[in-house]
């Protein structure tokens, strides 16, 4: 995707630049490039492409070649790719745990990451049931949007929490919906305390979303395991047992995190 194409969804429309560069530059054939080849080939200002680079020098995201004045990508990179490795191991392993609450529950559910005001799925896993429901990876919300998006909220300082709900607002999806946001505000507050998220036709009519956190070891939100059930399938009443069974199979996946 090039930078024109993105550029006006962003504020920071210099990690969109950063990017481009290093796109262009882990390609085999740019892999050591000079400012005016990297400038011509991502199209961006000269001036820009060098204050950039200058700052991905130093953060060694990049490295510069004072004899041939050429850059390269950086050991830093390494690091990243590494964690990037290490997540994609965490990634196999929800799933076998993802398996294994779409069994309990005989319904669809769905690994959740934050992206800005977002929240997107990065996995999902559908049970051998009747009661599956079609999710698709890749796809994004607002995070003032059902069960995932009042969990991650919950998460926040209330400062964060605060500025993303003036910048996005509470949208009202179904009738259902609390737009109310001093009522929005304390659900967020029984939900951290009570360690889950429940949405009972709130973004979706006929749908209940059941959220639950995945921490790292300093208790840090990391993901979200949604599990979106057919509202007239399970009654109201057996969430609080459904969700304590599910608790104790994220509180094991949270142990590799």
């Amino acid at each position: 995707m090039r930078t024109d194409d993105v550029e006006h969804k962003y504020s920071a429309p210099a990690v969109v630049y950063a990017f481009d560069i290093l796109t262009f530059l882990g390609k085999p054939k740019n892999k050591k490039s000079t400012l005016t080849e990297i400038s011509n080939g991502t199209g961006l200002n000269r001036s820009t492409c060098y204050r950039i680079l200058q700052t991905l020098v130093t953060l060694k995201i990049l490295l510069y070649n004072e004899e041939t004045k050429k850059f390269s990508l950086g050991p830093y990179l390494i690091v990243l790719g590494n964690r990037a490795s290490e997540l994609i191991d965490y990634m196999a392993i929800a799933k076998d745990y993802m398996e294994k609450i779409s069994e309990l529950t005989e319904s669809t559910c769905g690994l959740i990451q934050r992206i800005g005001d977002e929240w997107v799925y990065i996995e999902k896993n559908n049970p051998k049931s009747p009661f599956s429901l079609s999710i698709n990876v890749g796809q994004r919300f607002p995070l003032n949007a059902g069960a995932s998006g009042k969990l991650f909220l919950s998460y926040m300082p209330e400062n964060e929490r605060n500025e993303i709900l003036d910048r996005i607002g509470l949208k009202k999806y179904t009738d259902n919906t609390t737009s109310e946001r001093e009522k929005y505000i304390g659900e967020l507050s029984t939900i951290r305390n009570q360690g889950y998220a429940v949405s009972i036709n709130e973004h979706f009519e006929g749908i209940t979303g059941l959220s639950f956190p995945i921490e790292n070891k300093l208790g840090e939100l990391e993901f979200v395991i949604t599990v979106f059930i057919i509202s007239n399938f399970k009654k109201v009443e057996n969430f609080d047992q459904l969700a304590h069974e599910i608790n104790k199979i994220i509180k094991d996946l949270s142990s590799f995190f």
